[in-house]
Formats: C-alpha cells, sequence, structure tokens
C-alpha cells in the first residue's frame, strides 16, 4: 500500500517538474475528458482561475511547459486549469471551434468547457468573480466562443492568433453580442497577434479586435454609438526606435525542430520583438479591449519555453500582460 501510495505521488509531482513551477499539478478525469489543474503552494480557496486552451496537436501539458502559466501562477498565487481535447474529439486535438455544433451556449465543446470550469471552481473554492479564459490558435478560437456564450461565467478572455465569432465570420460583432443573450454584459479583452503569422494573418487578428469592440460596444449600452471606442483611445509602441536594428545578423534561436514555425527575431538579434499596445476604452476610461501586435512574431508563443511545442524564446511575456489585464477586471464589471 506504501508503494502504491508513493507511485501515485510521483505521477501527480512529476509535471510540476517539467513546468519548473512549486505547487501541484495534477490530472484528472470527468467523463471521457482528461484536463490537468495547477494549484500554487499553500490555500488556493477564493484564488483567480485561469483556463488555458491548447491550440491543435498540444497536449494540455505541452502547453503549460510552453507557455510558462504555471510558473507566473506560482508566483502570483492564482489556478490554471488546462483542459485536454482528446483524438477521439479531433484528429489533430484541435477544438472544434469551426463547426456549428460548437458555437453556442449549453451545447457542444462550449458546455463541456463552461461544465468542467465550475467543477474546477466549486472543487477547490476558487473565486468565482475571477475567473478568465485564455487560448492560443484553436484554443484562441473556442475562448472567443466561450465568452460570447457564457458570460456569466468568464469575467475576461484572452486570445492569441484568433479570429472572430462564428468561424471568422462575425466582422461587426452582432452575433457575439446575440449570443451573450439575457447575460450580455461587456467582455474585456485582451488580443495578441503577430504581423508574421502566416497560418493565423494580421487581418485575422485585426478582424477579431473589430469584433469584441462591436460586441462590447453593444453590450455597453445596447446601441452600436461608439461607447467603446471604434478607434483606440491610445497606442504605444515599444522597440521601434532607430535601434531597433542595431543587432541584424546575430543569431540567436531560429527554433528549427518538430512542431514549430521559425522565429524571425532570431536574425534580428532581438532579446525581444518591437510590438504595439492599442487599448479601446468604455464611456469610464476603462480599456475594455486592449490589442497587441507583435512586429515579426510568427505562429509560435513568445517568450515561451523551448521544451513546448510552437513557442518562441524571445518576448515580450503575453503571458504576465495577459494577467495583468485580467487582474484589473472582475465578472461584475470593476475596472482597476
Amino acid at each position: 500500500m506504501i508503494a502504491v501510495a508513493l507511485a501515485a505521488m510521483t505521477l501527480a509531482i512529476a509535471p510540476s517538474d517539467v513546468s519548473a513551477a512549486a505547487g501541484s499539478f495534477t490530472k484528472h478525469s470527468i467523463g471521457k475528458r482528461d484536463h490537468w489543474l495547477y494549484l500554487p503552494p499553500g490555500r488556493s480557496e477564493r484564488r483567480p482561475l485561469v483556463v488555458f486552451l491548447h491550440g491543435c496537436t498540444q497536449t494540455a501539458q505541452d502547453a503549460a511547459v510552453g507557455t510558462r502559466w504555471n510558473q507566473l501562477a506560482e508566483t502570483r498565487r492564482f489556478a490554471v486549469l488546462y483542459p485536454e481535447q482528446p483524438v477521439e474529439a479531433n484528429g489533430a486535438r484541435c477544438w472544434n471551434w469551426f463547426h456549428p455544433d460548437h458555437q453556442r451556449r449549453d451545447a457542444g465543446e462550449p458546455a463541456v468547457l463552461a461544465s468542467l470550469t465550475r467543477a474546477v471552481l466549486a472543487g477547490n473554492g476558487l473565486d468565482h468573480r475571477r475567473v478568465y479564459v485564455f487560448g492560443i490558435s484553436a484554443g484562441a478560437d473556442m475562448a472567443t466562443t466561450l465568452a460570447a456564450a457564457y458570460p456569466d461565467l468568464y469575467a475576461a478572455m484572452g486570445a492569441f492568433a484568433g479570429c472572430p465569432y462564428l468561424s471568422c465570420a462575425d466582422l461587426s460583432g452582432a452575433a457575439a453580442h446575440a449570443q451573450m443573450g439575457k447575460y450580455e454584459r461587456v467582455m474585456p479583452t485582451f488580443l495578441v497577434q503577430g504581423t508574421a503569422d502566416p497560418l493565423n494573418n494580421l487581418a485575422m487578428g485585426q478582424a477579431l479586435v473589430a469584433q469584441w469592440v462591436g460586441t462590447n460596444d453593444l453590450a455597453d449600452d445596447g446601441s452600436p454609438n461608439g461607447s467603446v471606442t471604434r478607434e483606440p483611445a491610445s497606442v504605444t509602441h515599444h522597440g521601434l526606435g532607430p535601434d531597433a536594428a542595431d543587432d541584424v545578423g546575430t543569431l540567436g534561436d531560429p527554433c528549427v525542430r518538430n512542431s514549430q514555425w521559425p522565429c524571425p527575431g532570431a536574425l534580428m538579434g532581438w532579446k525581444t520583438y518591437p510590438h504595439s499596445v492599442a487599448r479601446h476604452m468604455d464611456r469610464r476610461g476603462c480599456a475594455v479591449v486592449e490589442n497587441w501586435v507583435i512586429h515579426g512574431l510568427s505562429h509560435n508563443y513568445p517568450a515561451g519555453d523551448p521544451r513546448g511545442t510552437f513557442t518562441d524564446p524571445i518576448g515580450p511575456d503575453i503571458t504576465s500582460a495577459a494577467y495583468d489585464f485580467f487582474t484589473r477586471h472582475t465578472r461584475a464589471g470593476a475596472c482597476i
């Protein structure tokens, strides 16, 4: 019995070694769906929860390693839930965000993910007012679906390399607003797009920005009247000065390995990609849509751990930036 108990403990703590974070990182199953849960050291009651949705071909553990969310959760003391898409549901492990059966409340994968989120909240005493969803690629598109379908559950959402709701078709944001139904509310959104992304190009990323600006404009007061600014209220640029090309030709990590897009920043000798941050405000002066455009970034998660797939070791650190944005919002609509 002691040997069995020790073996079980080993299975529970080994993934936390891989992701280089203290606390517990354990695998669980509800029905036929597996998920991994990171809980920081100490008591986890009333702490925030981030639901992280991986991209195609990835697993929950792979995404945890590559994005470093567990390390940030250890430092900032919040929980991270990593649902995992089984190959039985999609051969490439993509979330089925593009299929009509998985694009609305109380149906398909959105219902499964919402139910899982609620179960983890209740089972660990986490703060139901501070639940956030963030996704990459296919996970980004499912995060947008969850944010539209369950604004009563998720306080804010984030998306890296995504496109608008309804298989990229909701360019005005009206369909996402309609999906909110009686639960309509402004959904704070943190959006990131690389300019050199060949899979989810810049136009798709900017269309997602327009969708959420439109959705939030409608959710704010029921009218498309610009109560959420259509044009950014502020834009800040980082690393775009005259010294940006000083280290051109200095070779860093080109990311030439399996399950990886090339890393253009390696040839530039950059420690971080130049990036621009645009903020769209509501009538209170609260940034409800924050859009990061990362110049030169491909379809790789920036400031990522190379042991994970589809990562770029060069920053900026969007994991920390996303969580900073999340913590300024609660489901009650507070803007800090």
